[in-house]
């Protein structure tokens, strides 16, 4: 399914209603194998960092206004 829009589209749908909801922020975390340059890309910035966790990797936390 990469690469096809569902990731961002549902992304963008969930920040839709979040906004509706009253949201100004979102937050989320993911691992450095899985997909901080898809977040980057939709406008996420990671504000904080663990490194080896796990062992060999890093955890990022991003953030995004709404």
């Amino acid at each position: 399914m990469r690469g096809q829009g569902y990731g961002q589209r549902l992304l963008a749908l969930a920040e839709e209603e979040a906004r509706k909801r009253g949201a100004e922020y979102a937050y989320l975390d993911t691992l450095s194998f899985q997909a901080p340059e898809f977040y980057k890309k939709q406008g996420y910035e990671i504000f904080g960092t663990l490194e080896d966790f796990p062992k060999g990797h890093q955890r990022y936390f991003m953030t995004k206004a709404l």
